[in-house]
């Protein structure tokens, strides 16, 4: 059966008549009517020809063609202004007569095939032989429509099967179409190596094929407004580029800029973009003095008028330069102007995502880069999809079209984050065999990074919990394997040491080697792997090849979230449960961050999956536990941070199912807080109504932002104050190990109590080891507390109990018999007072959840809680409690430390203690 455009081809053939014997003779009178009227049918076919031909020409007429008869139509002129495909519907059929009735007029031919290539009809690629044909013989606008044919086809399909014009060929086509000078092959040249994808952008050959625009030959007779307007933008746009990118010489530059300068009359008239251009270049000192100050002044003045400087003015108010730093403005200014300056929506995208302003917002980022045509955005977008591999965005196949054009084109970072996208396990994307197929070519050219990506999906499943891992057919051999894996960690590549760790996890290549696997792992974990840092903590937690150890789980994991790692920071979240015997967790982990990574739709459900019900089924089991030691108030404060971090919770929607999620008690805190600090007028019931999530959205308008946790201590070495003028480690222990060999040879009371005083100097100067003999043998032994007085064991046990040393275990038992036996020899009173100098001294002890579940071990011992009470009421410390370890009070000892600050008790003894162990090494180097 015919295509349509063939059977419309066929349609204006003559048919030859298949007429048998003639009839009989006609009259005379009849042969002269039938001459006359053939006459005219003649006149009248010959008139409509040549009025077809007329049209055709005049619609069509193909630019450098030497037997062009009217001005030159650009392609782009084919269209109608008013998009009414009709009139190129009939161009197309005028041009068609015209063909077919003067097959001698060659150029009809190509006029017609143009219209027919605009139109995009089903059966166009039965016209592709003509096209080439006539490509082949020099024509530039046949060659520009081999390109055009690609363009279009390659995206709406008109029919279906493998794209009739190769890529390559197209560009080489569009190429020799703009060698010719064929304006708009050179005006898609100029588009493509300023946005890309198909070509890599390059702001040298912009400049380059600017200048061939000026010097291309006339496109025909008479050429229209546009070929003049077009050639006159060049010099504007050499300038432009050659000041607005890195890479030209400050001989280009300075002459670009006198260019802009008179044109633009100093900045202040002229054409939008070169006075933007002029404007840049102020701003970064290209051609001319650099003056950040007058740049921003000039866009302040132009802002309210051109939209176009939007962009650029709240860079500047962003980074601070040339004035006072401004975010807020910048992000208001660039909601307002993303639908219609293309710039806005990527740049208002990286202010959400840097957190720095306002809270990061990753939902709307992602949305605002997967609007944007911008290649960097497209980028930016891949690698973001990476962590939040959960979220569905619109058109993911554009995304993927234009990062494989950008990749095939040579663009720096498309092809890797493309092929880690294909590699991901979010199912819109993940392409394995796609992905090693890009990454292979990458390889083989030198990129490491391609190359481990290449190896380490050489078994398919290797990061699998469900399937054994299955050997790939192509790619490298397990030799090849074990020596880039040697090569690799010859060079300290910490890509090496990761592959490694999971071939020997898994037993493929290597024999199966936990033990092995987690040293590797380790290493990779040093070298600065962010994989290796959670896989890590995976390790310790469930004992694979290591000793379980909670502590260096959580320096794994936490150590990866601070490099970015969400899935760490869910870990954390979700280890926050589970932290009820050792406490090694804060409520910023456990409370603020889970609730925030739910604001952003991370983890097991996200936002929206089971409606009203996602936050119960999500948060179930959060504020009991170890959250409860902190009270209501710190966990109602740790819960409002989360909106802080994550503000796209505020959504009324997501609100109302977390205000349902909440206990009573803390919907209370919450309104409470919001009361106290003037944004809730109403009385805090714990209804959590529209009022109360309009001023919690108010408060944390007001607030900002939460800032960068602070780095958790989870060792021993990390404590709160180190010594003035700290002592060197070998000298402290030199001297532990000598005390502490003289302490269990002592026979005598006189010995034994030596001993003791040069453990308490130790102890004195901040030596845990010390200090936790003290505490562990203070209620036993009266020697101990001869020397030792009840102050200082507070403050030691104190110290104990928030560093949590290595090997050191049940400190919270020995510190209820230390207090017991200090009640016992009455005097509790001293207790209370070292508590108070502890927390104003500690700021780890500042914390609301570290000081309840410290405090919650005083109920058990006699009269501590009542001298802590004493104390503070002694202090004059307001908003105290009934009890002396009750919510309130603690809640006011901190605020009491935070306003008055540090005691200076503790660095004073230090301090003196650091001189004594000078003297006791001195002593002993004689």
């Amino acid at each position: 059966m015919l295509r349509p455009v063939h059977a419309l081809v066929l349609s204006c053939l003559a048919l030859t008549p298949l007429a048998g014997a003639a009839l009989g003779a006609q009259a005379s009178s009849e042969k002269s009517d039938d001459a006359t009227k053939k006459a005219a049918d003649d006149a009248a076919k010959k008139a409509a020809l040549a009025e077809a031909i007329s049209v055709c020409d005049r619609g069509a007429s193909v630019p450098l063609d030497p037997e062009a008869k009217a001005p030159p139509v650009q392609y782009g002129a084919l269209f109608p202004q008013d998009f009414d495909l009709t009139k190129l519907k009939t161009l197309a059929d005028k041009c068609q007569v015209a063909m077919l009735g003067a097959p001698q007029e060659k150029r009809l031919t190509l006029e017609w095939l143009r219209v027919q290539v605009a139109l995009n009809q089903p059966g166009l690629a039965f016209l592709l032989p003509q096209i080439k044909l006539i490509a082949d013989g020099g024509s530039p606008e046949a060659n520009y429509l081999l390109y055009e044919v690609y363009s279009v086809h390659r995206r709406d399909g008109a029919d279906a099967g493998p794209l009739p014009v190769s890529r390559d060929m197209a560009l080489e086509a569009l190429q020799k179409a703009g060698a010719a000078g064929h304006l708009t092959a050179l005006e898609t040249l100029l588009r493509q190596y300023i946005d890309g994808p198909l070509l890599r952008r390059d702001a040298h050959k912009v400049v380059e094929t600017a200048q061939r625009v000026i010097d291309a030959p006339a496109q025909g007779q008479s050429p229209g407004e546009w070929d003049s307007q077009f050639r006159a933008a060049m010099p504007l746009l050499i300038a432009r580029t050659t000041l607005e990118n890195d890479g030209f010489a400050a001989e280009e530059q300075h002459k670009a800029f006198q260019a802009v300068d008179a044109d633009t009359k100093a900045g202040t008239g002229g054409p939008e973009q070169s006075v933007l251009a002029y404007i840049k270049a102020l701003r970064l000192g290209r051609g001319t003095q650099q003056d950040a100050a007058k740049a921003r002044q000039l866009l302040e003045a132009r802002v309210a008028n051109d939209q176009y400087a939007i962009p650029m003015l709240a860079d500047m108010l962003a980074k601070g330069e040339g004035g006072p730093a401004d975010g807020k403005r910048a992000i208001a200014m660039l909601r307002a102007a993303t639908k219609a300056v293309a710039e806005a929506g990527p740049m208002l995208a990286s202010l959400l995502l840097d957190g720095k302003f306002v809270g990061r917002q990753p939902r709307e980022a992602i949305r605002l880069l997967n609007a944007s045509w911008n290649l960097d955005a497209g980028i930016r977008l891949a690698e973001l999809l990476l962590d939040y591999d959960g979220f569905q965005i619109d058109n993911p196949d554009q995304l993927v079209e234009r990062l494989s054009d950008a990749a095939e084109a040579g663009e720096p970072g498309a092809a890797l984050a493309l092929a880690r996208l294909h590699l991901s396990d979010d199912q819109q994307f993940k392409k394995e065999d796609k992905a090693r197929a890009m990454l292979k070519p990458l390889a083989d050219a030198g990129d490491r990074d391609a190359l481990w990506l290449y190896a380490s999906t050489q078994y398919a499943n290797l990061d699998s919990t469900s399937y054994r891992p299955s050997r790939r057919d192509d790619g490298l051999s397990d030799d090849q394997l074990k020596a880039l894996i040697d090569e690799g960690e010859a060079k300290k590549e910490q890509q090496a040491y990761l592959l490694q760790a999971k071939l020997l996890r898994k037993g493929v290549v290597y024999p199966q080697d936990d033990q092995k696997a987690t040293a590797m792992l380790i290493n990779a974990a040093n070298l600065g792997s962010v994989e290796a840092m959670v896989l890590l903590g995976d390790a310790y937690d469930d004992g694979l090849g290591v000793d379980k150890n909670p502590r260096e789980r959580l320096h794994a994991w936490r150590e990866a979230a601070r490099l970015g790692s969400l899935k760490a920071k869910r870990k954390l979240a979700n280890a926050f449960t589970f932290d009820s015997f050792d406490h090694l967790m804060t409520l910023r982990e456990g409370i603020t961050d889970r609730i925030a990574l739910y604001n952003d739709g991370i983890g097991r459900m996200g936002v929206g999956v089971f409606g009203a019900n996602d936050a119960d089924i999500e948060l179930s089991g959060l504020f009991s536990g170890p959250a409860s030691s902190a009270g209501n108030a710190a966990i109602a404060a740790a819960v409002m941070d989360a909106f802080r971090e994550a503000p796209a919770g505020l959504d009324d929607d997501n609100l109302v199912g977390i205000g349902k999620a909440l206990p009573d008690e803390i919907r209370v805190a919450i309104e409470t807080t919001l009361k106290s600090e003037g944004f809730y007028t109403g009385k805090p019931e714990g209804y959590f109504g529209p009022d109360a999530r309009k001023a919690l959205a108010a408060w944390v308008e007001a607030k900002g932002p939460l800032g960068d946790a602070p780095s958790p201590q989870t060792t021993a070495e990390q404590q709160a104050a180190p010594a003035p003028g700290g002592l060197d480690a070998d000298v402290v222990n030199r001297i532990r190990d000598k005390v502490f060999a003289q302490a269990q040879a002592a026979k005598t009371d006189k010995q034994k109590l030596a001993a003791i005083k040069q453990l308490d100097i130790l102890a004195r100067y901040g030596d845990l080891p010390s200090r936790w003999v003290l505490v562990r043998n203070y209620h036993q032994a009266r020697a101990i507390r001869s020397v030792v007085t009840p102050d200082e064991i507070t403050r030691y046990a104190l110290d104990i109990l928030v560093s949590k040393p290595e090997g050191v275990e049940k400190p919270e038992f020995e510190f209820i018999f230390d207090l017991t036996q200090i009640a016992q020899d009455r005097k509790s009173k001293a207790v209370g007072g070292a508590t108070l100098q502890a927390i104003r001294d500690d700021p780890r002890l500042q914390d609301p959840l570290t000081l309840g579940a410290i405090m919650g071990q005083f109920a058990f011992a006699p009269d501590a809680c009542d001298s802590v009470l004493a104390a503070a009421r002694k202090a004059d410390i307001a908003g105290v409690g009934p009890e002396g370890c009750d919510e309130d009070t603690r809640t006011a000892l901190i605020a009491f430390a935070k306003d008055k600050g540090a005691s200076g008790v503790d660095a004073a003894a230090r301090k003196a203690a650091a001189e004594e162990i000078k003297a006791l090494d001195a002593q002993a180097a004689k």
